[in-house]
């Protein structure tokens, strides 16, 4: 399980710099660390769309002020960092779907993700009672899985090489060493949920597999 102090203690390990017990202590190594820290993990919640950092919630509806563009306006949660995709509410949803065969999953996803545009803090779509999907702005560090918490280390220790050990040889070792670090957890995250392709499938096709079924 990730830790503050566990991710600052192995960034500072790399550049074989002294370890800290507490962010907050009076140390050049924790002054640092406290420093660099908090950017390091919110830049790594953009990176991509981690598994451990997807939320869902039903956007609260706003008066719409772009009638002309979208049928619904919806406020912006709190706490996203990136929208993911738009989904129809739980209703309107599929309830008899196939075990397998030539379907897109979710169903709603068979012409395509649902339209919609994100901007002034606000959610456009022409989806009734939206359910958003999205990665969060936050995370407590204990949900970061192992390989992406390395990467945060190795990000973290590319920018304490210079202001604790002076050396810009130290630094660029580091970047590249951080950016196998991330392209590998990447990778990984990417591969526990792959991007599917979408492939039309007829009515006519699913009829005869008899893998018919109502709703979206």
């Amino acid at each position: 399980m990730a830790t503050q102090v566990g991710i600052c203690n192995e960034a500072l390990s790399e550049i074989a710099a002294d370890p800290i017990n507490s962010i907050d202590e009076k140390s050049s190594s924790a002054f640092y660390c406290k420093m660099h820290y908090d950017s390091v993990l919110a830049e790594l919640l953009t990176w991509t769309d981690w598994d451990w950092a997807i939320r869902r919630t039903t956007l609260a509806a706003q008066p719409n002020d772009r009638k002309g563009e979208w049928l619904y306006r919806y406020a912006r949660p709190a706490d996203m960092a990136d929208a993911i995709r738009v989904l129809p509410s739980v209703d309107q949803q599929v309830q008899n779907l196939p075990t397998v065969g030539p379907y897109s999953f979710p169903g709603w996803d068979a012409l395509g993700r649902l339209p919609y545009a994100a901007a002034s803090g606000s959610i456009y779509t022409n989806v009734p009672t939206a359910i958003m999907e999205y990665q969060v702005n936050a995370v407590d560090v204990a949900v970061i899985d192992t390989l992406a918490a390395r990467a945060a280390s190795m990000e973290l220790a590319s920018r304490l090489a210079m202001p604790l050990k002076k050396s810009r040889a130290l630094k660029g070792d580091m970047v590249k060493l951080a950016e196998a670090a991330r392209q590998r957890a990447i990778a990984e995250s990417e591969n526990r949920q792959p991007r599917r392709q979408v492939d039309y499938i007829s009515e006519v096709e699913y009829a005869r597999m008899g893998l018919m079924s109502d709703g979206l």
